[in-house]
This record gives structure tokens, C-alpha cells and sequence, in this order.
């Protein structure tokens, strides 16, 4: 999916998948990899939300031979909020003679457009509400084994041992839990694939069935 010299930054693909950070990236390849997704797109890792938009936006009026067929993003909804970013990246692609939904659907939202590429929406962690990719990892926990690392991690807050900040909760809770595992410390993507994280839950595959359809399925 990806240059070796340039992880992750291959943007000549006629099919592109652009997110915010390399985790997303490597969480995106583990979850294709383990439901056997054909690679027919790359994937971008644009370095900012705001970068991830502008990057789309840019792709979305190229014409001639530098036509994309499709272009995905994924992106947090934080920072502010889901209703921010959808509004932002609405704005842009209406520019562009997009007709978008007012909200995003819960499956991923895919739009089509004569003579314009395929446009693929996911707002982590689920297109319904405010939060992350660590988030959408969350959801690949068994509940009570997610319940006692939030609890773990809160036991610590009220005592003073830890020094992240309220926003990056959730990235606390899903190292905790990944501290537990036979290989401790794994980052996502390799914990999708050492079966730490389940890539087989619900949202897991709502997701994958969203690159499928974008990427893959043809009307």
C-alpha cells in the first residue's frame, strides 16, 4: 500500500486513503490485512486533520490524467467536536459541486458525482460521535476488560500519578490495557494483528465494509 523510501506518502494512486497519522495507517493495513481487502488503493498520511482536508480538497480538482477515481479520509471527530469537522469538510466539497447529507452516515458516508472522483467520509471513531482512533480501538476490547483499564486509569488520575491531559484519555486507557497483553506495549496496528485488539468486532467491520465499498465493489 505504501512506498518503502516514503512510508505512507504515495499520493500518485488513482485510489487514496488519507488520514491524520501513521497509526491510523498501520491500524487501516492490519484491519485490510486480516479481512483479506485487496490493495487497489494507498494510503496517505497527511500529518494533521486540517492537512488531511486540505489534501482532499486539493486531490478532489485535479482533472485529466491525475483524475483520482476515489479519495477517502479519515479523520478524529475531536477537535472540536463531530459537528465542526463535518461542517468543515462540507464546506469544501460543496465548493466543489458535492451534495453532501447533513450528517455523516453511520457506515461511513460515500458520495458520487458525475466526471468527479468517489469521495469516502469516516469521522472516528464512528461517524456518530465526538472522539479518536483510540476511540475506534476501544471498541475491539471486550467491555469488562475496557471497564477495568478505565478504572485503572482514573485510580491513577486521582492519585496524582499520571500527567497526561483530559484529551488524550482514551490513548491512556488503550496503552494501559495494551500494557496487560503477552507482548506488552504493542501499538495498534500490531496489536490488530497479535489479536490483542479484535478486528473482528462490529465496528471493525463496518469500517472495512466501508473501505470495500469505497475502494473495491463496483455499482
Amino acid at each position: 500500500m505504501a512506498s518503502s523510501k516514503r512510508p505512507f506518502k504515495d499520493d500518485s494512486a488513482t485510489k487514496i486513503l488519507l488520514t491524520e497519522g501513521i497509526n491510523d495507517c498501520h491500524v487501516i493495513s492490519a484491519l485490510c490485512h486480516k479481512h483479506k481487502v485487496p490493495q487497489s488503493f494507498s494510503l496517505f498520511e497527511a500529518g494533521s486533520d486540517d492537512q488531511a482536508i486540505r489534501k482532499l480538497n486539493s486531490l478532489a480538482e485535479n482533472e485529466g490524467v491525475s483524475q483520482k477515481q476515489a479519495i477517502g479520509i479519515v479523520i478524529d471527530a475531536d477537535n472540536p467536536n463531530l459537528v465542526a469537522k463535518w461542517q468543515k469538510i462540507t464546506k469544501k466539497l460543496t465548493a466543489r459541486g458535492y451534495t453532501l447529507p447533513n450528517n455523516p452516515e453511520l457506515s461511513g458516508t460515500i458520495i458520487k458525482a458525475d466526471d468527479m472522483p468517489d469521495i469516502g467520509i469516516w469521522l472516528m471513531p464512528d461517524n456518530d460521535k465526538d472522539g479518536m482512533l483510540e476511540d475506534f480501538c476501544h471498541r475491539l476490547i471486550e467491555p469488562e476488560s475496557l471497564e477495568v483499564a478505565q478504572q485503572s486509569v482514573e485510580q491513577a488520575k486521582q492519585q496524582n500519578i499520571t500527567t497526561f491531559k483530559d484529551v488524550h484519555r482514551s490513548k491512556a486507557i488503550i496503552h494501559t490495557y495494551l500494557a496487560w497483553q503477552d507482548e506488552p506495549g504493542l501499538p495498534l496496528g500490531a496489536a490488530i494483528t497479535a489479536k490483542a485488539l479484535d478486528g473482528d468486532k462490529p465496528l471493525a467491520k463496518n469500517f472495512v465494509n466501508f473501505l470495500t465499498k469505497l475502494f473495491i465493489k463496483e455499482d
